[in-house]
């Protein structure tokens, strides 16, 4: 009996690496419609080409999937999924400011 063997290769994105926005939409369970007003909105910054042909930062990704989830989880709209974005990373940096505070404190 034969084995088949698969190659797989991974690509770590970062800051420079841009994702076409149809492959976004496909990751975030997102439409195209969503992006374009996230866009709007100020939550992504695509790369200026006609909406279709979009290319948005690799850095974006962990955002959209969160408004995604929200979207579909939940039944947010986009507008209502933003704010709560905002809010949750508003959220994530107090939590880290007071942990700094703390570890201050607790040196003194």
């Amino acid at each position: 009996m034969a084995g088949v063997t698969h190659r797989l290769e991974a690509h770590v994105l970062g800051e420079g690496d841009w994702i076409g926005a149809t492959e976004i939409c496909r990751l975030c369970w997102l439409d195209l419609g969503a992006v374009m007003e996230l866009a709007e909105l100020g939550v992504v910054a695509p790369r200026a080409t006609p909406p279709g042909e979009w290319q948005i930062p690799a850095t974006a990704l962990p955002r959209l999937r969160v408004i995604g989830r929200l979207m579909r989880d939940l039944g947010v709209n986009v507008s209502g999924a933003a704010l709560a974005l905002e809010l949750l990373e508003a959220r994530r940096q107090l939590e880290r400011r007071i942990r700094a505070l703390e570890l201050l404190v607790s040196d003194h």
